[in-house]
């Protein structure tokens, strides 16, 4: 259930960055390049929670956390990369708009954490018996 934020999140930030895109100004080949950057950000963000969504539906019935590790750890190596890199700039301040990737980026290092715990193993293998 922790992931269910980072789905919601990954699908209406895809959803807004491509009309962002498609919404920019210019023609000819610099329009098809910034449009094409938007569809291959809202493919990678679909694809994330395609597998997101298989990996709760499978944790749910019991089949395994194999199928949450991969996006819980995208999402979570992508909070970390840009925590470190405004750390690193010097430009990590709050701001309202802040707010929301560090819960998601919280949640999902929260629900990786437990998805690997010991306890989870032995449950999904007592699942499977």
């Amino acid at each position: 259930m922790l992931m269910v934020p980072a789905v919601v999140v990954w699908l209406v930030a895809g959803i807004a960055f491509f009309l962002a895109m498609l919404r920019t100004e210019g023609t000819g080949i610099g329009r098809l390049l910034v449009v094409g950057i938007g569809g291959a950000v809202l493919a990678l963000a679909l694809l994330v929670v395609f597998l997101a969504s298989l990996g709760m539906m499978m944790a749910w019935q019991g089949d395994g956390a194999a199928g949450l590790t991969v996006p819980a750890g995208f999402t979570f190596g992508i909070f970390v990369v840009v925590i470190v890199t405004l750390l690193a700039q010097g430009k990590l301040t709050f701001q309202p708009t802040m707010v929301t990737p560090l819960v998601v980026g919280g949640l999902a290092g929260v629900s990786l954490a437990l998805v690997c715990s010991p306890p989870a193993r032995a449950w999904f293998a007592r699942r499977r018996s």
